[in-house]
């Protein structure tokens, strides 16, 4: 037997005149996912769908008790208590999707639901880290200044990107002039190595030194005084002399002008052992045990000495 609709002509199905739109159910939703997808849809209706399924139910025969509820306007007090419990649906459904999607490492957005996950097959992730950068300040001219620890520097973002706040860590004693530093192209040269060594005639020359200029005059075998802090200067020889334009020094090789001396060896001479041999053979002969030796006394023991 097919129910008839509102206006008593058509069947389940409708009449076609629009008077039963709106009066099907339209919850419960199908809460079938496929695999893969980045977000699960497990609401089974939302706000409007759960109030006209209620709507529905007030005209259906599984509810004759509702048959004398014919009013539709929204504003009387049973559709607004209606259009209430749809909005507690609505908050209801949107909560236990979100903890669906949390029960999955592909859907879940939060990190304490990662965490969770990971700890079900033993892993625990590392503590966080703050980064850290590396600040270049540019001063203007001034006296030197001191940039407080917990100063904040902003990064500068890129399309798409946050900008991330910096904080120095330590004082910082800053100075204009410290603006444009260079690396430095040279190092001191150290006195010690011309010095000479006596017991090393060969030790580490010739030794190469750096003049400043170009215009030194210097060339092979001229002599020259340097003074290495003591009360004399020392005299070097010049073996050669390159003069570099790019730098403004000249490159010069140098040696003693004379090399000390090599040691004299002193000839070793071995020590005589007559005079101990002498003082034994007295004493043995002075011995009064020499016939419990078996030697006798005068020049034999002496000669077995």
């Amino acid at each position: 037997m097919n129910d008839l609709c509102s206006c008593g002509t058509g069947g389940s199905s409708g009449c076609g005149c629009g008077c039963c739109e709106g009066t099907e159910p339209l919850t419960p939703r199908p809460l079938a996912n496929r695999p893969g997808l980045p977000a699960l849809a497990y609401r089974v209706g939302r706000h409007s769908s759960f109030l006209e399924t209620m709507k529905a139910r007030l005209s259906s025969r599984d509810f004759p008790a509702l048959a004398g509820l014919s009013t539709r306007d929204p504003g009387d007090f049973s559709l607004a208590l209606l259009d209430a419990w749809a909005v507690v649906a609505d908050v209801l459904t949107f909560y236990q999707e979100r903890i669906a999607n949390e029960g999955y490492l592909r859907t879940a957005t939060e990190r304490r639901s990662v965490v969770e996950l990971a700890r079900l097959v033993g892993y625990t992730p590392r503590p966080g880290v703050a980064a850290s950068t590396f600040l270049a300040y540019i001063l203007d001219d001034g006296p030197e200044t001191v940039i407080p620890a917990g100063a904040a520097v902003r990064s500068v973002p890129k399309p798409g990107e946050q900008a991330q706040t910096f904080e120095t860590s330590d004082d910082l004693v800053a100075r204009a002039a410290w603006n444009d530093l260079q690396i430095r192209l040279t190092r001191p040269q150290l006195p010690e190595r011309l010095v000479p060594d006596a017991n090393d005639r060969t030790r580490g020359w010739p030794v190469a030194l750096h003049l400043k200029g170009i215009t030194t005059n210097l060339k092979a075998n001229d002599p020259l005084l340097v003074c290495l802090g003591g009360p004399f200067p020392q005299v070097f020889r010049v073996l050669t002399a390159e003069p570099d334009a790019s730098a403004d020094r000249t490159r010069i090789e140098v040696r003693p002008w004379w090399l000390p001396p090599p040691p004299v060896a002193v000839p070793v001479t071995p020590k005589s052992t007559a005079p101990a041999a002498a003082a034994l053979r007295q004493r043995l002969a002075q011995a009064s045990d020499l016939e419990t030796r078996k030697i006798a006394r005068g020049g034999g023991s002496q000669r077995v000495l």
